[in-house]
């Protein structure tokens, strides 16, 4: 007998409690014992949510797939789709669709800000230009893609463009995203009038305001990286478990803003090695299994019991996480350059005993200024000056602490001297990477290998450029007058 509509919306909302309580896993039993009585495309609509927030995209595709067919095409299911396609890094399907949702909308600021993005990721810069003018052409006043197109072309911020931000900034609402980027625009001119004070005031204005945005989540992210995580680490490495595994990753990590990008670039330049790119794969594996619960809490509550087949089962679930985002582990040596990589570092050694660690440095006023002239939405702690510092403060106490135990072998690379000394620092670390060097790899910037995700796609698609550190006599005494020169 099927369920009347009353008995099936009462049990669609039963599963949404669940989801909204971010207990996925029960959300997803509720809805597939209602998918065995009744065809619905919301069952698998909310199914395929309910995968996606626990990175199981796969399952998040087939249950929107199946929600499309038992309803119709429509701008939300086509979109929604699209982005789980480029957050598995399937640009060609992703692009697809989002060119279907604009026929439904050809104004869709969704579809067209996530096909510039995608074309910015592969490399196709013309065409995510088009976007962006496209997006202004109809909204002259969306700072974001304006944001945006000057990243990839500075003759569009011009003198016109921040005095319309001047004329609205005061009209517009400070928690909202076009007054962030309103603010980072008019710093980025800033800084090309040299006048680096009102630079760092717009700079720390943008950030300000989104972190307020996002404290709370802000603060749960920090606690976990900072505190739990730590806790967790501490106790597995107590344990003298031994997994076998033949693959050999590289880790490259370091702060944002170190060059882990440029290094991935250079490695991945020789043919044994794919790059995945920032995959958070640790990251996405602990959220999905629950290992650590209650990131508000000042302890550590987990069911990690440091056993064999624990671990056993985490490398499993690591090794289908990469599969999810399309990457073949086992097909080549593979580099992930995910910057959490450091906090996971003794963890991955016991899960894969070959991997071989990359940790990339420099100036440290420099890192600081890099980290907050760029936006990164989905690293939270970036927005907060205090955070940063502490951040950096607690990758530089970890990689001493890696140093003196000697246990893991890790590879410095300072990006300065990567810069001046491209040719001697690149053969010392492709040797002990066991790779074969040439001078081809300094200069495969511009193929269409990979894809780029960070917002150093643009830098590394040119050569290697020197870094001149003189720059720094412009900031270091402004850091100094609001007192964070000497927290650093």
């Amino acid at each position: 007998m099927g369920l009347n509509n009353e008995n099936f919306q009462a049990k669609i909302d039963e599963a949404l409690t669940s989801f909204k309580k971010a207990n996925y896993e029960k959300s997803i039993q509720k809805l597939k014992n209602l998918e065995q009585s009744k065809k619905h495309f919301l069952i698998n609509w909310y199914l395929g949510h309910s995968y996606f927030r626990l990175n199981d995209y796969q399952s998040a595709i087939e249950n929107i797939e199946k929600s499309i067919k038992l309803k119709k095409p429509d701008k939300l299911n086509l979109s929604f789709l699209a982005e789980i396609f480029l957050r598995t890094n399937n640009y060609k399907d992703s692009i697809r669709l989002f060119k279907r949702v604009l026929k439904f909308d050809k104004n869709n600021l969704n579809s067209l800000f996530n096909l510039a993005r995608a074309h910015l990721d592969i490399g196709d810069l013309d065409v995510a230009e088009r976007y962006y003018n496209y997006i202004i052409k109809n909204d002259s006043s969306n700072f974001e893609a304006w944001y945006e197109i000057i990243r990839l072309n500075k003759k569009y911020l011009t003198d016109d463009l921040v005095k319309k931000i001047e004329k609205k900034e005061n009209s517009l609402n400070k928690k909202d995203h076009n007054y962030i980027f309103a603010k980072l625009i008019l710093a980025e001119k800033n800084k090309i009038e040299k006048d680096y004070r009102t630079e760092l005031i717009n700079l720390l204005e943008a950030h300000k305001n989104f972190y307020k945005s996002k404290e709370k989540v802000a603060n749960q992210e920090f606690n976990y990286f900072t505190n739990l995580l730590p806790k967790f680490i501490s106790n597995i490495k107590k344990t003298n478990v031994k997994i076998n595994c033949d693959l050999e990753p590289i880790f490259v990590m370091g702060l944002p803003r170190s060059g882990t990008t440029l290094v991935e670039k250079l490695i991945s330049s020789n043919e044994e090695v794919k790059p995945s790119g920032e995959t958070g794969v640790l990251s996405k594996v602990f959220y999905a299994k629950n290992i650590i619960k209650n990131y508000e809490s000042s302890n550590l509550i987990s069911n990690f019991n440091n056993e064999k087949k624990d671990f056993e089962i985490l490398k499993d679930a690591i090794l289908k996480q990469y599969e999810q985002l399309n990457i073949n582990i086992s097909q080549k040596k593979i580099s992930d350059k995910s910057i959490e990589n450091l906090l996971y570092i003794d963890l991955i050694k016991i899960i894969f005993p070959k991997a071989k660690f990359i940790y990339c440095k420099r100036n440290k006023y420099a890192n600081f200024l890099g980290i907050l002239k760029v936006f990164l939405p989905n690293l939270l702690w970036t927005h907060s000056t205090v955070k940063i510092i502490q951040m950096m403060n607690f990758y530089e106490n970890k990689i001493k602490q890696l140093i003196n135990e000697k246990k893991i072998q890790i590879k410095i690379i300072e990006l300065e001297e990567l810069s001046n000394d491209p040719i001697s620092v690149s053969k010392d670390l492709y040797n002990f990477l066991n790779l074969n060097w040439n001078e081809k790899i300094l200069d495969n910037y511009n193929d269409d290998k990979n894809f780029i995700k960070t917002v150093s796609n643009l830098q590394v698609r040119k050569k290697i450029s020197k870094h001149d550190l003189k720059y720094l006599d412009n900031y270091l005494p402004l850091l100094n007058n609001i007192g964070i020169k000497d927290l650093i």
